[in-house]
């Protein structure tokens, strides 16, 4: 295989690069020539670039294909490496031990104070009734995530005088656990994930003895956050090092998580004389999906231009499958695809619950039938994935479907970066990514007392 032409320029783009590469678009293909040309060509050591990605799983995959001994580690690990090279003892605490301190926190109120605060705000409970409850169980959710997404933006203490204007209530809560969970830290000389990228970026602000690398390439690069890409430009601003910036903007799921696509899509307010290229084409899908999908997520006017080209044509790459008996219509559905290779696909791990009886065995995302195996996955996992075939579960106008209803808490707008307010702009994106897992056809299931408002647009342009 050969690069193509807007492969080409990418690969021999000198100038820090923002790419964008959508869905099938050879992403991986032109980070792998680019390093190969960056060291056959351009005559660079491979210590001299550096590859960094999201996920354990996305290193790896990368590993694999780049036959060169260069720097290739999530943003974790190269933070780590620099707490290393600097000597800085610690250590490294899951993301559970927060959930842990949370829950010794409200285990503990029995004598305290605050416990009948808290009773007084969650009426219906007495205390042992409330520790077990759902209520609770959303209570410490929504804690959780304030704190963690608060440390991802790199937010300070004094912001969170802004939080008790919202609720003062959940804002006092949220700051006591911040601080027991702190200084629970501090004591035992202890790190979470985000406290190694921040004080990483802390040690290389103030003396810059490292590593001298001239090329810095990102993947998925749509999903950084404050402090990771503070830590990138902290390098960059040290070394001289040329960027390649390579994401999709379409491909933003995790808001939630405290990723920030307005540093994708306002690079060139960070990174000088960035230019800015696009891969056109895509090898995985067939123009006519390509057409859909472009439609359907160009209805947000925040989102970039998903026009693509396609060199193969399959006659309706979507098909909606309606039901009333969703286990009868699904085992029909795999019976039909009987001889095909099938990932499913839900908005919410539970999903696949509704269309399974007796018939099936399913256990930790193995779904069995009729001698067949298959995996299940929820669409966030599956980002990054492709199959022939793709079954999109539970595409229903409910709480938990597609798009799920559920709206963040407002006091989240306050710790979380900015979102632009088309809406349901993030589940839009969720769905654009399902439908775009597949080489061939993507069935939707879709109740027909209850189909999702995105049906009402997916029939008008398939």
């Amino acid at each position: 295989m050969k690069p193509d032409k807007y492969q080409l320029e990418a690969i021999k783009c000198d100038k820090n690069l923002l790419l964008i590469a959508g869905a099938g678009a050879g992403k991986t293909y032109t980070i792998t020539e680019k390093i190969k040309y960056l060291i056959d060509e351009n005559h660079l050591k491979e210590d001299e670039i550096l590859v960094i990605s999201f996920t354990n799983k996305s290193v790896n995959d990368l590993s694999k294909r780049i036959n060169y001994k260069i720097n290739i580690m999530t943003f974790h690990k190269l933070a780590m490496s620099i707490l290393d090279e600097y000597h800085i003892n610690y250590k490294l605490v899951s993301d559970s031990y927060l959930d842990f301190v949370t829950d010794e926190f409200f285990k503990s109120l029995q004598s305290n104070e605050h416990i009948n605060e808290i009773l007084k705000y969650f009426r219906k409970y007495n205390y042992e009734d409330f520790l077990n409850s759902y209520d609770y169980k959303e209570f410490k959710k929504l804690i959780i995530t304030i704190i963690k997404i608060f440390k991802t933006n790199n937010k300070t203490k004094d912001d969170f005088k802004k939080l008790f204007k919202e609720d003062s209530f959940l804002s006092k809560y949220t700051y006591i656990i911040k601080n027991i969970y702190e200084n629970d830290l501090i004591s035992s000389n202890s790190f979470d994930f985000d406290d190694l990228i921040i004080i990483a970026t802390k040690i290389l602000n103030i003396k810059y003895n490292y590593k001298s690398f001239k090329y810095i390439i990102i993947d998925e690069f749509q999903d950084t956050s404050l402090i990771r890409f503070n830590l990138a430009k902290t390098i960059i601003d040290n070394t001289g090092a040329i960027l390649t910036a390579v994401g999709d903007d379409a491909q933003s799921i995790y808001h939630f998580s405290g990723c920030d696509l307005f540093i994708f899509l306002n690079l060139h307010k960070y990174i000088n004389n960035l230019k800015q290229l696009k891969l056109v084409n895509t090898y995985r899908f067939s123009q006519e999906l390509i057409d859909i999908s472009a439609k359907f997520i160009n209805k947000n006017p925040f989102q970039l231009d998903k026009s693509m080209h396609g060199f193969i044509h399959i006659n309706k790459p979507l098909e909606i499958i309606y039901y009333l008996n969703a286990k009868k219509k699904f085992k029909n559905l795999l019976n039909k695809l009987s001889d095909k290779k099938i990932l499913i696909l839900g908005r919410n791990q539970k999903d696949i619950y509704e269309y399974i009886d007796k018939d099936f065995e399913y256990n930790n995302g193995i779904l069995k039938y009729n001698n067949k195996e298959y995996k299940y996955l929820t669409i966030h996992s599956a980002k990054g994935l492709e199959e022939d075939y793709v079954i999109l579960l539970n595409v229903s106008n409910s709480t938990y479907g597609l798009p799920n209803k559920i709206e963040n808490h407002n006091i989240l707008s306050y710790v979380s970066s900015k979102e632009d307010d088309y809406p349901f702009a993030e589940e839009r994106r969720v769905f654009f990514v399902a439908i775009t897992r597949c080489k061939f056809k993507t069935y939707l299931m879709v109740p027909k007392n209850n189909p999702s408002i995105f049906i009402e647009e997916i029939k008008k342009v398939i």
